[in-house]
């Protein structure tokens, strides 16, 4: 396994270089159709209407359905059920714009369906996608019925006769309408209905919290993988999924279009490549009539004007800067006034003025188009001017003229003259209005408090040139985000951009943006007015429409009544660890989860029928302990209704000076019925430590860009300290080659169990890790909750003809699973999870295995248990986002993630929470000389574990507990002998996450513990999901939201005893933790300011948590006081540093 491979990705490096920075060239001696507008590195798209009716029929005073959106907000933790979307939309577009002929929809058979979704049965679709229609005609509407537990995004499509008519984006998300109030110039004005203009008051202006369909609002916590949004090319309603996550995870979007793929997925087995939905329209058939219903009829194809010999994109006079607009040309405007279709309803209606930079110059926001993306409600931003330039082809347009710009009224030119664009490392001698700008090198920026305001969190967007990286989605760390606004000169060179909010934190350009500090590198730029082709796609960021009320454009959104939907419990752990006490333990575990996860996630919401839990019953299904479990019962076995499941829980009662584990199962009138749901019983000897590992400590001159270093990521992790199972942790032994028979004792504690890539239940290895073998004993509860045991031993269970180790072929047969060729693929990995929840035990194992791929063995894909194909549902453990209901840590703890998947030549640093400094993480490394860590032997001169006690390496201590199934994918070796083997050559520890490029091959770190070897890598995805391995659980940390934090620190990282402690603390831990200690807090009660007395004379950082245990603010005291104004009344345990001690503080 000593290897070290690169694979391409479309990640590699950001597109906009030295000659991308928007700027005017000179004029020289170019004719006015010749000019050049600008230096262009990626597409923009802009939107103009035309003038007055901007190409529409006026209606009356009744309500224009023209304006009714073409997006919907699902919060999936409401009441409701779904949504209905009227169809009449459609038909007063095709009747009433003047693009779309004035026309009518014909009569024939209406249909709908989901296009696509970008989350596997996020609609409740039937076999063919297809949803129901209520009503006729023009007064019909589609029902789309939402899967509460997903979030994602979708697009619903009308359909006559089935030729797409109409569409819908259905974005699933909590409330992303709560975001910031900043305005770059106060006086932003609107025009109502009857012509008089006004100032928009404070109160009702406001950002969404987040782009376009991205599923967070955090750089660094939530759905932190999933921030990006959706990809819009200027003008257009439809969205453009990037088909590649923030950590360059990549996904598949599907539904009635079919499977669809990034072109640089290595598997496309039943999918096609989204490149191929392309539309390329010759230049001479390239009129804004045919590109718009071009546009309407195919919502998931990118439109770019070729030449007529389709030998690559058309220019105007072949200048490579005047790139032909996605909608091409039309009679009506010449192609110097195109800003003027106005397609997404700029202040300035596309026309331009001439003393452009005068306050009363700025034009007044009005009735949102017809195209915009945004929600009811809701529209893209718009410039207030829609000029490019002067009559000396200067960009001196406002900086605050951009709704993203900062509070300064300099022109374009004298802002990046002066190098204000230019982010800095800190803010010493930085102009006022360009302080508190941070950012996380390439992830993205936190503009809370840039200048002094809330501009927002901005993550990374990335972006589709045609003419840029090849035409493919690239650069997730970019920002960038349209405007309203298509820009023009004063003369005929044709309009061909628009505006947007481009921002680049590029830790891999060798810029150094301040000479003062030549070590720090990077290209980290904020421009506001940039300017690219309509023809790319980027990002929206949308705010709240300040018209759609007083225009009398409201379309309220109509939702599906709830139907018993149930969700209680589902995040609840599959797994309670107590300590093994001198007096019994009890353990009790809410049903709620079972009932939760059948119906929302297994397709199965007849569990919820009264009669499917009127006589629960529960088993120990199998423990390593025979004396482990006295007695099992159901406390309210037979609940009265489904609101009483709450009041249904397990109660298992621990015997005395016992250790070990065991799953118990749940059932319904009988434990010999099928398993409901299954929970791990872990009783350990001592108590769980954690030891916290930073691997290395950030530039601390570098304030603004976070955890800044040369190469990689800054990853903290608090690790558990044991294997998930172990009922000890692997002792710091004092001789390596010889433990005593203590540690001997510990170190055989240490075993801990086996899973399966994404799996909840745990495997038996039926060995320690000394080689010794155990058995398990498989349970049989009475009536009364009494147990009685037979033996399973290791030749038992690895019988391959018995019922314990059974293969894909079986386990999906019309007796199991029953997979059908027709299935959908949610509806496939519905039944698949629901055969493993049925059958905690067993080890699932393919039938038939991916080939290797001989030309590039690194692109082999991954054989899963899952499905027989790789990468689906590669968030089964919560990869990037919260953690998963089906994750086998206990609770407050959870798999570890990555910060990125995909291996660049040489760039492979940080992204590992086992990560070394300058240690490439997918090489090889000595784990002595290169990790400081020791293997530990036992006599027979076998690995029984690892030790990295080093201070700078302390990651913890692991035991060789081996591996099942483990063989070498890439090098295709057979996996005949592997299942019932436990390899002790390879053991390893899973991560949460799989590879990228939709390989499907899971990551975890690997020991090669041979005595030639001794090897370690931190990054290694050699592996099949099947495989069984270990896992060591990591800390949840929340934020000041209550999100989960995900691998990336969102607050610098500090060496030594003052790196801030653990983020959460269940409320058990609160109500022990509060005692006597030697800091003081005053005042309390405290108001505003909060001071620190202590008696060690140091830094003192803190964490305050609300009675919940979540952390609510965190910092440093900074000369002894911190500010807590911003806390609500109400009482706060305050933790400080690594101590164990809280103090209560009440906030007036």
């Amino acid at each position: 396994m000593n290897r070290k491979y690169f694979y391409s990705i479309a990640v590699a490096f950001c597109f906009f270089s030295a000659d991308a920075q928007n700027l005017l060239e000179s004029k020289k001696t170019f004719s006015n159709t010749e000019q050049t507008t600008l230096k262009l590195k990626t597409d923009a798209l802009d939107n103009r209407i035309s003038d007055q009716s901007n190409g529409i029929i006026q209606m009356a005073a009744a309500k224009d359905w023209m304006k009714a959106p073409n997006s919907y907000i699902f919060e999936p933790s409401q009441l409701n059920d779904g949504i209905y979307i009227p169809v009449k939309k459609a038909y007063a577009m095709w009747g009433g714009y003047e693009f779309l002929g004035y026309s009518s929809i014909p009569n024939g058979s209406i249909t709908a369906d989901v296009l696509w979704e970008d989350n596997h049965g996020l609609i409740k679709s039937d076999m063919d996608y297809a949803l129901e229609i209520l009503g006729s005609g023009e007064n019909a509407k589609i029902k789309v019925p939402i899967n509460k537990s997903k979030e994602g995004n979708a697009v619903v499509v009308f359909r006559v006769n089935g030729e797409i008519f109409w569409s819908w984006h259905i974005w699933v998300t909590d409330d992303p309408t709560n975001g910031s109030t900043y305005k770059s110039y106060t006086n932003v004005r609107r025009e109502k209905s009857d012509g008089t203009l006004e100032v928009i008051p404070d109160a009702e202006w406001q950002w969404m919290d987040r782009n376009l369909g991205a599923l967070s609002n955090s750089l660094t916590a939530g759905d932190w993988n999933k921030n990006q949004g959706l990809l819009y090319q200027w003008g257009r309603k439809d969205p453009i999924p990037s088909l590649v996550d923030r950590g360059n995870d990549f996904y598949e979007v599907s539904g009635s279009i079919g499977r669809v793929r990034h072109r640089q997925a290595k598997n496309f087995d039943n999918a096609q490549n989204f490149d191929n939905l392309r539309q390329f329209v010759p230049v001479s058939n390239a009129s804004v009539d045919n590109n718009i219903k071009l546009s309407v009829k195919n919502p998931l194809s990118l439109i770019y004007v070729n030449k007529d010999d389709n030998s690559g994109p058309a220019y105007y006079n072949n200048n490579a800067n005047l790139m032909i607009n996605w909608f091409g040309k039309t009679a009506t405007l010449p192609d110097s006034r195109l800003t003027e279709l106005n397609l997404w309803s700029d202040n300035s209606k596309g026309k331009i003025v001439t003393n452009y930079n005068f306050h009363s110059a700025n034009a007044p926001y009005r009735n949102k188009s017809s195209f915009d993306p945004c929600p009811n409600g809701w529209r893209i931003p718009s410039m207030l001017v829609s000029n490019l330039a002067s009559n000396s082809y200067v960009d001196d347009i406002r900086i605050d003229y951009s709704p993203f710009g900062v509070r300064t009224a300099l022109g374009k030119n004298s802002f990046e003259a002066n190098r204000y664009h230019i982010i800095k490392p800190n803010d010493n001698n930085v102009s006022a209005f360009m302080t508190g700008f941070k950012l996380y090198p390439n992830i993205g920026f936190d503009l809370s408090n840039a200048g002094g305001f809330d501009m927002g969190v901005f993550p990374g967007t990335g972006g589709i040139a045609i003419n840029a990286q090849g035409g493919q989605y690239t650069d997730q760390h970019h920002v960038g985000l349209w405007t309203a606004t298509m820009v023009r000169h004063f003369d005929v060179t044709p309009a061909v951009g628009s505006r947007l909010l481009y921002m680049i934190p590029d830790k891999g350009q060798t810029d150094i943006p301040d000479s003062g500090n030549p070590t720090i590198k990077g290209r980290y730029w904020y421009t506001p007015t940039a300017s690219v082709k309509t023809s790319d796609a980027n990002g929206c960021r949308c705010i709240k429409d300040p018209l759609y009320a007083l225009n009398n454009y409201d379309f309220p959104t109509e939702y599906i009544t709830s139907n018993s939907e149930y969700t209680v419990g589902l995040d609840n752990p599959n797994t309670y660890q107590v300590v093994k006490a001198a007096v019994a333990s009890i353990v009790e575990i809410p049903v709620s989860k079972a009932f939760s996860v059948q119906s929302q996630l297994l397709n199965n919401p007849d569990v919820l029928s009264a009669s499917n839990f009127n006589d629960l019953k529960v088993n120990v299904l199998w423990a390593t302990n025979a004396n482990l479990i006295n007695t099992v019962n159901v406390i309210n076995p037979s609940p009265g209704s489904l609101a009483d499941l709450a009041n249904s829980k397990i109660v298992v009662n621990v015997n005395p000076n016992q250790s070990g584990n065991a799953v118990v199962t749940l059932h319904n009138g009988s434990i010999t019925n099928p398993v409901y749901w299954s929970w791990h019983i872990w009783v350990t000897d001592t108590a769980i430590e954690t030891n916290v590992y930073a691997t290395e400590t950030p530039n601390a001159t570098a304030t603004n860009y976070v955890n800044y270093v040369p190469k990689g990521d800054v990853l903290k992790t608090e690790f558990m300290d044991r294997n998930l199972g172990a009922i000890d942790a692997f002792p710091s032994v004092a001789n390596p080659l010889t433990p005593t028979a203590e540690e001997y004792a510990k170190i055989k504690a240490s075993t801990g169990l086996q899973y399966q890539w994404g799996r909840k239940d745990p495997i038996p290895s039926f060995q320690y890790t000394d080689r010794s073998s155990y058995d398990i004993f498989l349970g049989n509860a009475n009536s009364n909750g009494a147990i009685a045991y037979t033996t399973l031993n290791a030749t038992s269970y690895n019988n391959m003809s018995g019922n314990y180790i059974v293969p894909y072929n079986t386990y999906t047969n019309t007796s199991n699973a029953n997979i059908l060729a027709n299935d959908k693929v949610n509806d496939k990995v519905a039944k698949v999870l629901s055969y493993s929840v049925k059958n905690p035990l067993v080890y699932m194992i393919p039938s038939s295995f991916a080939p290797r791929n001989n030309a590039i063995p690194n692109y082999t894909n991954g054989t899963d248990w899952l499905l027989d194909e790789p990468n689906v549902a590669n968030d089964r453990w919560g990869r990037g986002g919260k953690k998963s209901p089906f994750d086998p840590c206990p609770e407050g703890w959870r798999i570890p993630d990555l910060t990125g998947v995909a291996i660049i030549s040489n760039k492979d640093f940080g992204m590992s929470p086992w990560y070394k400094k300058d240690k490439n993480v997918t090489a090889s490394y000595n784990l002595v000389t290169d990790y400081l860590g020791v293997q530990v032997k036992n006599s027979g001169n076998a690995s029984v574990g690892f030790v990295f006690n080093n201070t700078a390496d302390a990651m913890g201590n692991y035991p060789n507990a081996g591996s099942r199934g483990f063989r070498s994918v890439m090098a295709g070796q057979t996996p005949v002998g592997t299942y019932t083997m436990n390899n002790f050559q390879y053991p390893g520890v899973w991560t949460a996450a799989m590879n990228s490029n939709y390989i499907g091959r899971p990551i975890n770190i690997l020991f090669d513990a041979a005595s030639i070897t001794d090897r370690f890598i931190a990054f290694h995805d050699n592996n099949d999901p099947y495989f069984g391995m270990n896992c060591r659980c990591v800390k949840v940390n929340y934020n000041q939201d209550g999100l989960e934090e995900g691998p990336i620190p969102a607050i610098p990282v500090t060496p030594g005893a003052a790196m801030k402690a653990s983020n959460v603390f269940s409320k058990s831990e609160i109500s022990e933790k509060v005692k006597e200690n030697k800091i003081v807090l005053f005042p309390n009660p405290v108001k505003d300011v909060l001071y620190i007395k202590a008696t060690e004379n140091k830094e003192y950082h803190y964490q305050i948590y609300n009675a919940s245990g979540q952390l609510v603010k965190s910092g440093k005291f900074e000369n002894t006081q911190t500010s807590v104004s911003s806390l609500v009344q109400g009482v706060y345990l305050v933790r400080i540093n690594n101590s164990e001690a809280l103090v209560k503080i009440i906030k007036k």
